[in-house]
């Protein structure tokens, strides 16, 4: 294995991007490509990277974050896009890029959380991370009730959809 190397924050570097891509391709069947095109990508998504001859090959970003709870102001980190090619699974890549995140953010925010599946849950409370109930919600959506309300689906691809999603949140920060 040739020598890794630490790199964090490269949204701007078209190589590390596109490999950070193909990472998320084959792991997670996504592509962040768009997001960063449109703008999305912002300073506030932040991938830390092992690199191996400028290929990506393992990954853990965080998501900052400001939430109000009860009418308090508190500030988050979501870890996500935890992620190793394969061939080099196993070899603490990702226990190591975790150590590094919540090193450089102790004692700075509120909350660290993650959404897990079935799989990996058993990784997450060596960092001292606890399972906790999470909630789903949703109704029915049917053309009639959409014609009635004047409410409709929207359309992660489509750029009006987008910056209207963009928008509401951008009021409420």
């Amino acid at each position: 294995m040739a020598e890794l190397t630490f790199y964090k924050d490269y949204k701007n570097n078209e190589e590390l991007r596109k490999s950070f891509n193909d990472l998320a391709t084959l792991v997670f069947g996504l592509s962040f490509e768009d997001w960063y095109q449109k703008g999305y990508w912002n300073n506030r998504y932040i991938p830390f990277s092992y690199v191996e001859e400028e290929k990506v090959i393992a990954n853990v970003s965080v998501n900052l974050l400001d939430f109000v709870i009860e009418g308090e102001k508190k500030r988050a980190i979501q870890i996500g896009t935890v992620m190793t090619y394969p061939a080099y699974r196993n070899r603490g890549l990702a226990a190591s890029l975790l150590n590094k995140v919540l090193k450089e953010y102790e004692n700075q925010y509120d909350y660290f959380y993650l959404f897990a599946n079935q799989d990996v849950l058993g990784f997450y409370p060596k960092f001292g991370f606890t399972a906790v109930d999470e909630y789903q919600f949703s109704m029915n959506y049917s053309k009639s009730y959409t014609d009635k309300k004047g409410i409709r689906k929207l359309d992660g691809n489509n750029c009006d959809d987008l910056s209207f999603i963009y928008c509401k949140v951008q009021e409420h920060l």
